[in-house]
């Protein structure tokens, strides 16, 4: 029997920091209340990845199937990764997700049930955790705004969440419209947004579902010196890639200028956007607001980091392209 949907998890991580793949991201996928009979996985990463995937298989509840992808992780990039196993899925719908980014209670069945209601693309909330701090912990919570946030549209009025971008470790989409628009194989963090921007014009219905969401792994090393310094390193990147990319061309004129005045301006529109975003976490109004100072720390924390990476990128952008590689 064909299966309904695939499930993807990639584990990529490998190549950079030695990660076997995270064993709590499958074991919070197979609490969920769903009939995982419907369910194809396609594990894909390494040899010694899909080593350990393999030795746990006999443990998993019974599936409609699991292929198993083994890559040279020297050759295969992120992005290449996630095309590749999306052609070898074999479900109407495809969810992404990363082997280190934990699953919530409600992930899969509340992207499946949007895609079952006619939705064509479906994203969600992505948090972070490690191991000190739970995804809902205050320090949590504040570092997801300034990283994760961008995804629900500034616009978006209470009770109706709409998306502004969407992320490919939390992503929910029609296998053959992703077969129609597969991830740009940029070598760039960016990527996922080219992809909303392109689903965008072609007149996909992409939605956001505040239950599908989930928890990355993360340091607060990456989070400051990689994540956030890439962001701004990449922003010139990005708006030579796509004529949707969000630009200011007054700004632009003003090299010097343009890192500080763009990174200051968009921590501003941040603590604007805390309680549209904190409203669809479902956050108590009072928390909220006693949340604030942090969350200001937090924003001006990340947004300083990319404004370092805009000057490096600006300065000296191939001393400081391994330091913004994804």
């Amino acid at each position: 029997m064909k299966p309904q949907l695939s499930i993807v998890i990639e584990a990529y991580n490998e190549e950079h920091n030695a990660l076997a793949p995270h064993l709590d991201t499958l074991a919070a996928l197979f609490q969920q209340d769903f009939a995982f009979e419907r369910v194809e996985l396609v594990l894909i990463g390494s040899a010694r990845q899909i080593a350990e995937w393999e030795r746990l298989n006999r443990t998993w509840p019974r599936l409609a199937g699991v292929k198993f992808v083994a890559v040279d992780a020297s050759e295969a990039h992120y992005w290449q990764l996630k095309n590749q196993a999306g052609r070898v899925a074999a479900g109407e719908f495809i969810l992404f997700i990363d082997s280190d980014a934990l699953p919530g209670p409600r992930w899969l069945p509340a992207a499946v049930d949007r895609l079952d209601n006619g939705a064509d693309a479906v994203v969600g909330p992505s948090m972070y955790r490690n191991g000190r701090w739970k995804p809902g912990s205050a320090l949590m919570l504040a570092a997801a705004l300034p990283s994760w946030g961008f995804v629900l549209a500034r616009t978006s009025m209470p009770g109706k969440p709409s998306p502004a971008s969407l992320l490919s470790h939390n992503l929910a989409i029609r296998r053959e419209l992703f077969l129609r628009h597969p991830f740009n194989t940029t070598k760039r963090s960016f990527c996922s947004s080219l992809l909303f921007f392109e689903l965008a014009r072609s007149g996909a219905r992409i939605v956001f579902e505040p239950d599908q969401r989930v928890a990355h792994a993360m340091t607060f090393r990456w989070w400051s010196l990689t994540r956030h310094f890439r962001a701004g390193w990449e922003t010139y990147q990005g708006r030579e890639l796509d004529r949707d990319w969000p630009r200011m061309p007054s700004l632009e004129r003003l090299k010097l200028l343009e890192p500080a005045v763009l990174r200051m301006g968009v921590a501003c529109h941040d603590l604007r956007h805390w309680f549209r975003y904190s409203r669809v976490l479902g956050i108590h109004p009072a928390r909220r607001i006693v949340l604030f100072p942090l969350v200001v720390a937090a924003s001006f924390t990340a947004r300083t980091c990319e404004m370092a990476g805009m000057y490096a990128a600006l300065f000296a952008p191939k001393a400081t392209e391994r330091q913004a590689r994804f």
